[in-house]
């Protein structure tokens, strides 16, 4: 009893395929008959082309080049900055410049040789001027005394 007990039956059943008889689909009525009262457009024609996808390169345009176009001194003057694109007020800074050179050994060959021939070096108004933008800090004119 102790095996009939550890035993379980699992009942099989099987299925017969059911075949139904082939039947014909409704087609639609031939081009030109006049059974539905309408006629059907032809179809478009076939044409079979091998397409193929050619990647093309890209193209990136750059925004034209802005022309600086100003008055510029050795004060800081108000323009576009042709890098960044802003409005911005110009940031100056001074450098030695060739009236600098020629006013020094002017008064040097004149007498001064005393340390008054030096005076061009550190005076503002004997240098020229490099224009830079406070934003990007680039390059945008120079203004040359001489």
């Amino acid at each position: 009893m102790a095996s009939e007990k550890g035993r379980v039956e699992i009942p099989m059943v099987m299925y017969e395929q059911h075949q139904e008889p082939y039947r014909q689909e409704p087609s639609a009525p031939e081009y030109g008959s006049q059974e539905g009262g309408y006629e059907y457009p032809p179809p478009p024609p076939y044409s079979y082309h091998e397409t193929t996808t050619v990647e093309q390169p890209v193209y990136l345009v750059s925004q034209p080049p802005i022309i600086v176009a100003g008055i510029f001194s050795s004060r800081p003057t108000s323009t576009i900055c042709p890098s960044c694109r802003q409005h911005i007020t110009t940031q100056v800074t001074y450098r030695l410049g060739r009236l600098s050179y020629l006013l020094c050994t002017s008064l040097c060959m004149v007498g001064c040789c005393f340390g008054c021939c030096f005076v061009p070096f550190f005076v503002k108004i004997f240098k020229d001027a490099d224009h830079y933008c406070p934003c990007c800090h680039f390059h945008i004119y120079r203004y040359k005394r001489l």
